[in-house]
């Protein structure tokens, strides 16, 4: 049986967490169900803060939060404030916005583009500063 370790301290948890916020890291989680890959890459990016953790260990610690996280999050729908969690800010910054997508999916046209295109906010910005310059007088 893998026990997964030592515990987690609460700055390796910031840590795995501010990795899990990079939006190539998000995507790709919620793109594939083999991520061996991707929790290799977590891991070898935790070790630039000096955290040695492997891939099994920060897939487990990932799985952990988001099903913490979850539970909370369904809790405080259903009314109930007596639930709450460490960490709930911060996850709920990379979480909160793909439960409520598939609360919303149903009629909601953005919901069948892939994350990169509603994601361009600043692209826009840049290309209608270029369009508009002309027409400033």
């Amino acid at each position: 049986v893998y026990s997964g370790g030592k515990h987690w301290t609460v700055d390796e948890v910031r840590a795995l967490i501010h990795i899990w916020s990079d939006k190539n890291i998000q995507q790709q989680l919620e793109g594939t169900v083999r991520n061996k890959r991707i929790f290799e890459h977590v891991a070898a990016r935790l070790r630039k803060f000096g955290i040695v953790r492997d891939w099994k260990q920060c897939r487990t610690k990932y799985k952990n939060l988001k099903h913490e996280y979850r539970s909370v999050k369904n809790a405080q729908g259903s009314g109930s404030t007596s639930k709450s969690m460490k960490f709930f800010n911060e996850l709920d910054a990379i979480l909160g916005h793909s439960t409520m997508e598939q609360e919303s999916k149903s009629d909601n046209e953005e919901s069948g583009r892939p994350p990169e295109w509603t994601e361009t906010k600043s692209e826009k910005d840049c290309i209608g500063k270029y369009f508009s310059y002309p027409y400033i007088v």
